[in-house]
């Protein structure tokens, strides 16, 4: 049965960006009773409130607020819970009304961060900076309100100011990595890879001792430049080399680094690539043999040079210690998979693949792909009907995917016989 490599999901998950930043909302003191219960509070910010509750303990406010127009508490719970929903203009409009009612000037730098924050949300770069401003000047060290300010800078395209917002930023909180989250954030919301190259050129001339921005900087470059990577593997490497010379301790920077020659790899088709990216990790290796996201680096490229127990041993190692989003998830499926798609191709140790395979589906069991390996090896091991229920399932997945469609037909023609 023919099929479709597996790798070919390996490399669509390797060079994908997710691209977000999340800020949450700042909640003042709360000034009288609380109108909410903390436990509602707590529920919020762990996600856990599901919207249409959220929106009832809103519904459940504005009935106070009817019995107490000017409690400033009601009003900075109800933006809190408005802005959960995402129903960002009645968060604005709360928060107005929590401004107008709030007496404790102390208060006001979260109180003004929020209100630039909601205008962020709602696209109305021209009314960001105002606040912000003004709430730095009732605490200068509010980091929330200093990203407001620097999203303001990086939407109006003054990307001078925004290089020195993030100076500012980094000796606020020196162990948080700002200059990474922005780009990543900015990938997104410039969409317009040039900007995003100009903007870190600012950034880099803003704080030129900075190895956070010099990493970044050669990332934008390898990132921005995926058709002529080899050509710009210089630049790049210039802005990496100079981040090392600054921190040469930082392992993200030869994370980056091995990446940059992965993806060269996986462009050109050239194995030495490859090599290249082994070696930078293990330059790192030397330096902090225990990091959890160096092992899932390591693990990448031992996928894409089929390499798959030293790739599963190094995503096993970065999963059990922390790696473990849904990302990093289906990547250690994905290397399961082709592990044991190696026992179907040989037609041995059937026993085994299905034991690995069932890894890979507890890790992600909605994957076509993983799902129609189960499929094969039950089908090796002459279970038709299990084989035709597996693929059955595949192919609802993955309705267009020529290989499943057909391992749907040689397995249903199988049972069919078998009846």
């Amino acid at each position: 049965m023919d099929k479709i490599k597996a790798n070919k999901t390996i490399v669509a998950i390797i060079v994908s960006f997710v691209v977000c930043l999340f800020v949450c909302i700042g909640i003042p003191a709360l000034a009288g009773d609380p109108p909410l219960e903390i436990s509602s509070i707590e529920k919020v910010l762990s996600g856990q409130m599901p919207p249409e509750e959220a929106q009832k303990a809103a519904d459940k406010v504005q009935e106070d607020l009817k019995k107490n127009p000017r409690n400033n508490a009601n009003y900075a719970a109800l933006a809190f819970l408005y802005d959960y929903t995402g129903d960002y203009e009645k968060a604005l409009e709360a928060l107005k009304s929590e401004i107008k009612y709030t007496p404790e000037r102390s208060e006001w730098d979260v109180v003004y961060g929020n209100l630039a924050r909601e205008y962020l949300n709602l696209g109305r770069a021209d009314y960001i900076q105002k606040p912000a401003i003004k709430s730095l000047r009732f605490n200068p060290r509010n980091i929330a309100s200093h990203l407001h300010l620097l999203n303001y800078y990086i939407l109006k395209g003054q990307y001078r100011e925004a290089g020195l917002e993030l100076k500012i930023l980094s000796k606020l909180d020196e162990e948080a990595d700002f200059y990474y989250d922005i780009y990543i954030s900015c990938v997104n919301k410039l969409k317009d890879a040039n900007k995003v190259k100009e903007l870190f050129k600012e950034v880099v001339k803003a704080n030129p001792d900075s190895y956070l921005a010099h990493r970044v900087l050669g990332t934008i470059i390898r990132d921005s430049s995926y058709d002529d990577m080899e050509e710009n593997l210089p630049l790049a490497m210039s802005f990496f080399n100079k981040a090392l010379e600054l921190n040469p301790r930082y392992i993200p920077t030869y994370i980056s680094i091995a990446n940059t020659y992965m993806y060269l790899g996986l462009k050109t088709n050239k194995k030495p690539y490859f090599q290249d990216a082994m070696a930078w990790v293990d330059k790192a290796h030397k330096i902090d043999p225990k990091n959890s996201k160096l092992a899932h680096c390591a693990g990448n490229i031992f996928l894409v040079m089929e390499e798959y127990d030293k790739g599963i041993e190094k995503l096993e190692y970065a999963f059990e210690r922390g790696i473990n989003d849904r990302d990093a998830a289906e990547l250690l499926a994905i290397a399961y998979n082709n592990k044991a798609y190696l026992y179907y191709e040989a037609g041995k140790n059937i026993k085994e693949g299905l034991r690995i395979i069932d890894r890979a589906i507890a890790l992600n069991p909605n994957s076509g792909l993983i799902l129609s390996t189960k499929a094969e090896l039950l089908y090796k091991a002459k279970k038709f009907k299990e084989a035709y229920q597996y693929i059955q399932k595949a192919a609802a997945l993955e309705p267009d995917e020529p290989g499943i469609k057909n391992d749907l037909e040689i397995m249903e023609a199988a049972v069919q016989i078998g009846r």
